[in-house]
């Protein structure tokens, strides 16, 4: 089986990202949806090897925002099925600016914010399935960690399943939906 160092993956994106944008790297942007990101103590996560910061500044940037998009799903995802130990503490900022209409790629970010929604739900020791295919939830504190964070945050998460604007060119099913508000405890 082909095992992907997604940690150095990321560290790849994240370089690649700001080779081609050095601003983002300079510039700290006075966006409400990064407020507190600079603050974050992202080293002291394990296997978050990177600026999440850079990252993060890099999704509000039209021109960069694609390649920024990339280095997050790096960082933020473990496996195919995985959320990694970053994941927890990005939620916040991706959930508001997700909420925000002008942020490129806001669709993909939803995505993503559903992904961590499915991901970090708990799994059943009962079925077998759950436990072959996620692993007990002992060996996984990212998952408890993410549904902390979307109950901390919520609040937009209710927003985000009321955006029209947002859910109207999206696929979004009941399954997506159930997944979302269970996450954040709603």
């Amino acid at each position: 089986m082909c095992k992907v160092d997604h940690e150095a993956a990321a560290v790849t994106a994240t370089a690649a990202l700001t080779a081609a944008y050095p601003h983002l790297r300079q510039e700290a942007f006075p966006h409400p949806a990064l407020e507190g990101c600079e603050d974050v103590e992202w080293s002291s996560i394990p296997g978050c090897p990177v600026d999440v910061p850079v990252v993060l500044r890099g999704l509000l940037d039209p021109d960069a925002a694609e390649m920024a998009e990339q280095a997050l799903d790096w960082l933020v995802m473990s496996g195919p099925m995985s959320i990694s130990a970053t994941m927890p503490a990005v939620v916040p900022y991706l959930l508001r600016l997700t909420a925000d209409p002008s942020v490129p790629r806001r669709n993909e970010l939803f995505g993503l914010v559903l992904i961590a929604a499915a991901l970090s739900a708990p799994t059943d020791p009962d079925n077998a399935w759950d436990l072959a295919v996620g692993g007990p939830e002992r060996d996984h504190p990212e998952r408890a960690l993410c549904r902390a964070a979307f109950v901390a945050d919520a609040a937009w998460v209710r927003r985000l399943l009321a955006d029209d604007e947002l859910l109207a060119g999206l696929q979004l099913g009941e399954d997506d939906r159930a997944s979302l508000a269970q996450a954040a405890g709603l």
